[in-house]
């Protein structure tokens, strides 16, 4: 994958990242957490949140001159628990 955008901004919400990833446009949610007093760093990733990410993602394809077949909305869950750490990436959550 090649990043296109971090950290994108508009009135209705942010994507953390956005990637090109052959002729797929992904849409990374990134969670962390340092514990799981309130459930895992993916299960903090709400099916309300992954469709307003289907919808910014729609906001930032507008503003763009790049074109893509599909689009993916991946969740990369970062989770680190005395001192050690554990990636999760799921692609294509919703």
């Amino acid at each position: 994958m090649s990043v296109l955008a971090r950290n994108w901004r508009c009135p209705e919400g942010e994507i953390d990242i956005v990637a090109r990833d052959g002729n797929a446009m992904v849409v990374v949610e990134v969670k962390t957490r340092s514990s799981r007093r309130h459930g895992t760093a993916f299960e903090a990733v709400t099916h309300d949140k992954l469709v307003r990410l289907r919808s910014l993602a729609r906001l930032w394809l507008a503003t763009q001159a790049e074109r893509f077949d599909t689009v993916r909305v991946d969740v990369i869950a970062l989770e680190r628990f005395a001192g050690d750490f554990s990636l999760r990436h799921e692609r294509g959550v919703i």
